[in-house]
């Protein structure tokens, strides 16, 4: 249903604009240089449909998937976490008009079918804000478990004030 490339310009333009509306207005994008920047920085893909009657946008993606450190809290406290390397760390995004139209598991499942083709037997770790209780839900039903919970304000996107997240493997 899917396919991951990687990142080009464009794509890294098209996803700066995304905006998502509350309650999840904190994966919303600025378009700023810097964001544009992190987008292109080799550790980020974007995610296309294959079939084009999901995809109203033209050539822009339907989504993007992060990798490594690029899908990670950047709060020291974590390393003891994100130094396991027996897991790869995945972080993604379905453009805002997308969401909530059972998408997800399909969408999910390519990231982690693309992952495997690469990294192999490395189990799959991510991180969620647990406020976030359709992905949490949908997490859980795919298998992922939860393994430490925390809170930080290391999210730019938070803008100064304390998420509650969760890490979770597969």
């Amino acid at each position: 249903m899917f396919h991951i490339e990687e990142m080009t310009e464009e794509a890294a333009q098209a996803i700066s604009k995304w905006k998502y509306p509350s309650p999840y207005e904190i994966y919303s994008f600025s378009e700023s240089e810097d964001e544009i920047e992190e987008l292109k920085n080799g550790l980020h893909f974007a995610v296309y449909p294959d079939e084009t009657e999901i995809n109203e946008f033209g050539n822009e993606p339907c989504g993007f998937a992060a990798f490594g450190w690029s899908a990670q809290i950047q709060d020291n406290k974590l390393r003891c976490f994100y130094d396991d390397e027996s897991y790869t760390d995945i972080a993604f995004g379905l453009r805002p008009e997308l969401c909530g139209k059972g998408m997800g598991q399909d969408f999910v499942k390519a990231v982690i079918d693309f992952v495997k083709e690469i990294f192999g037997d490395d189990g799959i770790r991510l991180t969620v804000d647990t406020d976030n209780k359709r992905a949490c839900t949908l997490y859980e039903r795919m298998g992922f478990k939860e393994i430490h919970a925390f809170n930080t304000k290391c999210v730019d996107a938070a803008k100064g004030r304390t998420l509650s997240m969760k890490i979770m493997v597969l």
